[in-house]
């Protein structure tokens, strides 16, 4: 599982794509209706694989019941019973497509590759549309228009913050001031049509976006802050920590915080000791020094999701947050405890050259792993491969399981892995195009080592290639693996 931090980026990232939301039907299962399109034929997805998140503030969430996809691209994927408007990652590796679907969702999703150079092995942005009468058309017709007038405001906002010459001061602010009065009544017609808290999020967070882009003064930021908290009145926290576009909008606003030079470290410590709310705020500067101990619970979880370290974590134990933030808090610690991927790790099946299932945890048991990550038609994994092989006929390393884990996507490029075995001790499996297994193992790019302990623990010291070391790391680890540590 990545760590919540790149989901939750992610999610912000692709925040533009969602849809808004009817009233929630009781009891009743959605079904979504799509297709995926723009994919040469023999390269369409035969499976998509779904992660429902369930605790979108910390980008965590909880992998589904798969949807197969026909020939030509059409599919249908149950997403159950959904309690209100849910974020759902549908993803064929290395594309990855985040939609918010409605209870009972009605309208057709069509799903196609972006024309970006692909350089990961998964959570590569594809393109999210909705066909039919949807209210996401006001949200991506924004994002373009957002995306066209920041490009045009680049150019003024360095002369202007640089002091360069060659356009009048006047003649800047007029060119600002278009730009800012055309996004304005663009984003004004997004916030009519958005009703469901959720999606007000959603618009809000183009404007936050937007006002730092302008470089707008704090007093802007405040005003405006207000405007967007009276459009939720009486929202419960549960219902808030719900809402992509709530934390979003924290973390476009108050991302770093605690990188500011008014952060007391020594004060923090002392804030701990007395479990004091009084000193917790002084300590974080004048900023905070009147806040409520919601707003510095949630910048306090973006500091847990960001950047943990004890002292974070101490507070997190010794103040008094609401319930509903600790309870994210400890979601995302217990994910990211390493016994959680353990789990999901001991859960894994691959097949074998000859047809078999195999579970993961049946393999070397009480052994270190050692895994080379190929893909059939990857010329640099095929020659580390080669190189893999040596390692593995050196004596000095018979307490080391070797094996060659295939992510190839289809079984004619699994039958061309095989095909190229050179050895008869190579131990050659295949695990799939899953992206719940890559998150497992740690997979994010073709080739790759992972080398996982007796106990199940993931090295941190051996991940070099076999061109660039690995024999070098197993050697320093001889020690280790003959105590069996």
């Amino acid at each position: 599982m990545d760590l919540p931090t790149g989901v939750l980026r992610f999610l912000i990232q692709s925040v533009f794509v969602l849809t808004c939301s009817f009233p929630v039907l009781a009891q009743v299962e959605t079904q979504v209706q799509g297709n995926l399109v723009d994919f040469e034929e023999q390269g369409i997805p035969s499976v998509l694989h779904i992660r429902q998140f369930d605790a979108p503030s910390v980008g965590l969430g909880f992998w589904t019941e798969e949807a197969l996809v026909q020939t030509d691209g059409s599919f249908s994927a149950n997403l159950g019973v959904l309690s209100g408007p849910t974020m759902i990652e549908f993803s064929a590796p290395p594309w990855s497509w985040m939609a918010m679907v409605r209870p009972g969702e009605s309208s057709m999703l069509r799903l196609a590759p972006s024309s970006q150079e692909i350089t990961r092995l998964m959570k590569v942005p594809g393109i999210v549309h909705w066909t039919d009468e949807h209210p996401s058309s006001y949200l991506d017709a924004l994002a373009q228009i957002q995306k066209v007038h920041l490009k045009n405001l680049v150019e003024p906002m360095t002369v202007k913050s640089t002091g360069m010459r060659g356009l009048t001061s006047d003649s800047l602010d007029r060119v600002v001031f278009a730009l800012d009065s055309s996004f304005q009544e663009k984003w004004s017609h997004c916030a009519n049509k958005m009703h469901d808290p959720v999606f007000v999020d959603l618009c809000w967070q183009s404007q936050w976006s937007w006002q730092m882009a302008m470089g707008s003064s704090e007093t802007v930021f405040d005003s405006l802050w207000i405007q967007w908290q009276d459009s939720r009145p009486n929202q419960a926290l549960e219902e808030k920590l719900q809402s992509p576009g709530w934390m979003g909008a924290w973390f476009v606003r108050y991302d770093q915080w605690w990188k500011h030079r008014r952060v007391d470290p020594e004060r923090l410590k002392k804030a701990v000791y007395s479990a004091d709310m009084d000193t917790l705020r002084l300590a974080m500067g004048p900023k905070w020094k009147d806040a409520s101990i919601e707003d510095l619970a949630i910048v306090w979880l973006m500091k847990a999701i960001e950047s943990p370290d004890k002292l974070t974590l101490r507070i997190w134990e010794t103040m008094a947050f609401p319930e509903p933030f600790r309870r994210q808090h400890k979601r995302m610690l217990d994910a990211r405890n390493p016994s959680a991927m353990l789990e999901e790790r001991e859960e894994m099946r691959w097949s074998l050259p000859n047809g078999n299932l195999q579970s993961y945890s049946d393999v070397c048991e009480g052994s270190w792993k050692i895994m080379l990550v190929v893909r059939n038609g990857s010329g640099a994994a095929l020659r580390e491969r080669e190189l893999y092989s040596k390692i593995m006929q050196n004596k000095i390393f018979t307490e080391i399981c070797f094996l060659v884990l295939s992510v190839d996507s289809s079984v004619s490029d699994w039958r061309e892995s095989l095909s190229k075995r050179s050895i008869i001790e190579e131990q050659l499996v295949w695990l799939g195009n899953n992206p719940e297994n890559y998150e497992a193992l740690g997979i994010s790019s073709i080739p790759q080592i992972i080398a996982i302990g007796p106990k199940g623990q993931i090295s941190r010291n051996i991940h070099s290639l076999p061109s660039q070391g690995l024999g070098a790391e197993l050697e320093r680890m001889l020690p280790s693996f003959r105590s069996n540590y």
